[in-house]
Parts: C-alpha cells; structure tokens; sequence
C-alpha cells in the first residue's frame, strides 16, 4: 500500500512541477509579450509565479519525500544505498546516478531562482534575464530527470 501512495503521488507531483513548468514557459510568457505596460506585466507574473511557487514548493519536497520510498520500496535500495558503489557499476546504477544528480542541481537552482532571482528580478531587467534563464534551465533539467527516470524503470542506461 505505502508503495501505492508514494508512486501516485510521486507521479501527480512530477506532474503538476514539470507542468506547471511547461504553462509558465509556454502559456504565461508568451501571453505577457502582448502586455505593453511593463507594470501590469510584472504584476501579473508576480502573482502566478508566486502561486506556483508555493505549489511547485509542495510537489519538489512531496518527490523528495516519496523518491526514497520508492528505491526501497521497488527496489530495495535503502537510502544510504545510493552511495554505494557496486550499485553504480550498473545501467541502473548509472541511470539512477544521472537522475539524483540533476535532481539535486535542480533543487539548488530552484532555491536560487525562487528565492533570491525571483525576488530581484521584480525591478531589474538583468534580474529579470537571468530568472527567466534559471526557469527555463530548470524545465530542461526536469526533462532530463523524466528521461532518466524512464530509463530506470526499463532496466538502466
């Protein structure tokens, strides 16, 4: 049953991250090009993006907690047994390897766009450029997560 739960709400989480990830990129930047006024236009990103973010907070913390579950749980792997080495000497290994690794450069590059960059970035254009960097990096980063993660679950690299 525990591992159920943490597959459904592993998936649910990846998700409503990636795709919130996805609107925001394709749908919410795209439609604030067409805003002229650069007020309105902030405020407007200002308001989604910190609904997302408390979410998108929600759903990363929610695929951290239920990750480790699942490599126990479905594979047997306790947490510390991702250090160990024999593991990595596998496709699996690799794969999963790949995956935790981006994970946690995504982590670390959420912290910093949500919470410092995106701050910044409300009254600077430089800011601004780089948040926007940060952002779509992080969606290319969770890409590369599913990739790896379907690799996982088909046996490896």
């Amino acid at each position: 049953m525990l591992l159920k739960l943490a597959l459904f709400l592993h998936i649910i989480s990846a998700i409503f991250w990636i795709g919130g990830m996805l609107f925001l990129v394709v749908v919410v930047a795209p439609y604030l090009k067409t805003i002229q006024d650069p007020k309105a236009k902030s405020q407007i990103y200002q308001v989604v993006g910190k609904q997302y973010r408390r979410w998108g907070w929600v759903a990363i913390i929610t695929l951290l907690v239920t990750g480790p579950i699942i490599l126990y749980k479905l594979y047997g792997i306790p947490p510390l047994g991702i250090f160990d080495p024999g593991l990595h000497a596998s496709g699996f290994g690799k794969a999963l390897e790949m995956k935790l690794t981006f994970v946690t450069i995504i982590v670390i590059s959420s912290l910093v766009h949500d919470f410092w960059l995106g701050p910044k970035a409300r009254g600077s254009a430089n800011f601004s450029k780089i948040a926007r960097i940060f952002g779509r990096g992080n969606l290319i980063l969770a890409l590369l997560i599913v990739i790896f993660a379907v690799m996982l679950r088909a046996g490896g690299i």
